[in-house]
């Protein structure tokens, strides 16, 4: 792994294909490829895929691009001085937002935001996160950006970066004009969608739905960036979802899309906490370039990985002898590279004296520049290793968190992987548990094998296991908030609730739910441990809502009282979802087998329980 090939695997996320990426750099598709290939290699992962218009980023690149920038961007800062000779430590400016990092507008309008910041405050290293949860931003931060969706029904102080229309991404009249319009009873005949989306964004889209008499739109978790399943879906549909956020996937895979008969849109802002004047000038750049016309960004390193490394070793050891023993190389090849590395920086970094080297102020600059990319590097290595599919010793699946150990679900998986561990002993198998929002991420990133989830997603991407579970509201036994028997959805929404946060399937199915009656869940606390939340039904006066199956043998128990939830009732479904990235391998078909085997039975035997007595 290289820096040139860094430099090229991100210049080829940005285009639709290895062709026009090429073309733009003034080299040969095949170069490009080869180094993309040697860089998949070296990392253990798939990059690219083919379609339709050629090779394509994977959700793999995606992660991968997040994490080389970073590294790209701290060369190029060494290589035009901006970083050369720091008077005091680095101050970081934490940019972070809950929209999904596809590979488009948004995405490269922030990166060149990052790069004309560092002209004006060289002292400033911006972190950028995407996909990070508005509720886990630090209030306390010297200097914090938060981009997010807006609203506009209420008035904002934040700086608008851009509206950011929906638009229809559909197969349907494959041969009709990109960018037509799709009239109302035309959306009527389709299969209506929606992608993974923020809270906001999911009732938005519903009342849109419901204002004009569209079918309530499914929610799904397909991948944006590569549409997996519905690329290859033949039934009619139209995935309704904010123009950033799909339209760079479609255009890769010949989806077509469609105006909305009525506009609809969302404003994207920027949120300024603290006071720090690189905040404030990183969003007047991002607006800046957002109004501008779309452009690649573009790294071009002179200095090379290997050169960082025998710098590094030089500023550890000061000695040109004592660096190559540590590196393994002879001298003279590590006096040549240090050679390229100050001619690439056009300045001296080490002072040679009689008792070994003296460091100049440039050196001491570039040290944590440096040491940051290198051990950047070294942990993308071992991050692609845990991610990387192949690995037919080790098979990894996830699992949306447990209520309890006795429940169907969790003896269901426990008699399947029993059974499988006496055939397959050789190999290693993890299990994790998650909620489902982040299970279907690992999954399409192949970090995990499959995983079992709440059916939140079409039903061309996940194999479903046919069971369906009704959800009950659980609270203590003694003084009981409820009485006996049925409870009404809309009193489930008035009662003191303890519940999970929106990532997880159940959360987003009861949301669902509401939204649908024109009711809101407020719970007054939100708690992503299932096991914490009973805990503290027991002890407080609150109440959850869970699958049936999930908690009624501890009800048994007495520990807690149950209380179906009707008008309308709810029930929970579940699935097996995979990566299309690869194939199953047989040890990992034969654990799908028996697990869908297992929750089966699971399933029959609440359906007919066996009598008092011959149950235990």
């Amino acid at each position: 792994m290289e820096t040139k090939q860094l430099s090229y695997f991100v210049l080829a996320c940005q285009y639709r294909n290895h062709a026009e990426a090429a073309a733009d750099a003034g080299m040969s598709s095949s170069a490009l490829s080869e180094n993309i290939s040697q860089l998949e290699q070296d990392l253990g992962i798939k990059l690219f895929q083919r379609g339709p218009l050629g090779h394509y980023p994977t959700e793999a690149a995606r992660w991968l691009y997040q994490r080389v920038e970073p590294i790209l961007q701290r060369i190029e800062a060494a290589e035009d001085g901006t970083y050369a000779a720091i008077p005091a430590p680095a101050r970081r400016l934490e940019v972070s937002t809950p929209l999904q990092f596809t590979l488009g507008r948004l995405s490269r309008a922030i990166s060149l935001s990052v790069r004309y910041l560092r002209k004006e405050h060289p002292q400033v290293i911006p972190r950028v996160r995407f996909d990070v949860p508005i509720e886990e931003d630090q209030s306390d931060l010297p200097a914090h950006v938060a981009i997010r969706y807006g609203d506009d029904k209420t008035p904002y102080e934040d700086a608008l970066l851009y509206r950011d229309d929906w638009i229809a991404v559909t197969n349907y009249e494959r041969a009709g004009e990109p960018g037509r319009s799709l009239d109302f009873d035309a959306l009527r005949r389709l299969l209506i969608l929606a992608p993974p989306l923020l809270p906001a964004q999911r009732r938005l889209v519903r009342a849109y739905c419901a204002a004009h008499d569209l079918p309530e739109p499914i929610a799904t978790a397909e991948d944006v960036g590569t549409f997996p399943y519905l690329s290859r879906e033949t039934r009619a549909w139209a995935m309704l979802a904010p123009r950033s956020l799909v339209a760079v996937g479609a255009s890769r895979l010949q989806l077509d899309y469609a105006v909305l008969p009525v506009e609809l849109s969302s404003p994207v802002v920027a949120h300024v906490t603290g006071t720090a004047q690189p905040a404030r000038t990183f969003v007047d750049h991002l607006q800046r370039v957002l109004s501008s016309p779309p452009r690649p960004v573009v790294y071009d390193p002179r200095i090379t990985l290997r050169q960082m490394r025998y710098f590094l070793a030089l500023m550890d050891q000061l000695n040109v002898t004592a660096a190559a023993r540590k590196l393994h190389v002879v001298q003279p090849a590590l006096s040549s590279q240090l050679r390229k590395l100050e001619a690439t920086l056009g300045v001296n970094l080490f002072e040679r004296q009689r008792t070994g080297l003296k460091p100049l102020a440039d050196a001491h600059g570039l040290a944590g520049l440096f040491r940051d990319g290198v051990e950047a590097c070294d942990q993308l290595v071992v991050q692609a290793n845990r991610i990387a599919p192949g690995d037919a010793q080790k098979i990894t699946i996830g699992v949306v968190p447990l209520a309890t150990h006795i429940g169907p679900l969790s003896e269901a998986l426990a008699a399947a992987i029993s059974e499988w561990t006496g055939q397959h002993a050789a190999i290693k198998l993890q299990l994790v548990e998650a909620p489902a929002t982040a299970l279907h991420r690992w999954v399409e990133a192949g970090e995990i094998s499959f995983a079992i989830v709440e059916t939140q997603v079409s039903r061309s991407s996940q194999l479903d296991l046919r069971n369906q579970d009704r959800m009950v509201v659980v609270t203590k036994s003694v003084d009981a908030i409820l009485p006996p028997g049925d409870v009404e959805l809309a009193t489930c929404t008035t009662l003191p609730l303890i519940l999970p946060s929106p990532v997880f399937g159940l959360r987003q199915l009861l949301d669902q739910a509401a939204e649908s009656e024109g009711l809101a869940f407020a719970p007054d606390m939100e708690i992503n441990s299932i096991a914490m939340i009973l805990a503290l039904v027991r002890r407080m006066r609150l109440a959850t809502i869970l699958p049936e199956t999930a908690i009624q043998n501890v009800a048994r128990a007495e520990m807690f009282q149950i209380n179906p939830i009707g008008s309308p009732s709810i029930y929970r479904r579940l699935s097996i979802v995979f990566s299309t990235d690869r194939s199953l391998t047989d040890a990992e078909r034969a654990l799908v087998e028996l697990l869908k085997m297992r929750l089966a039975d699971a399933s029959r035997e609440e359906a007919h329980p066996l009598e008092p007595g011959l149950n235990d």
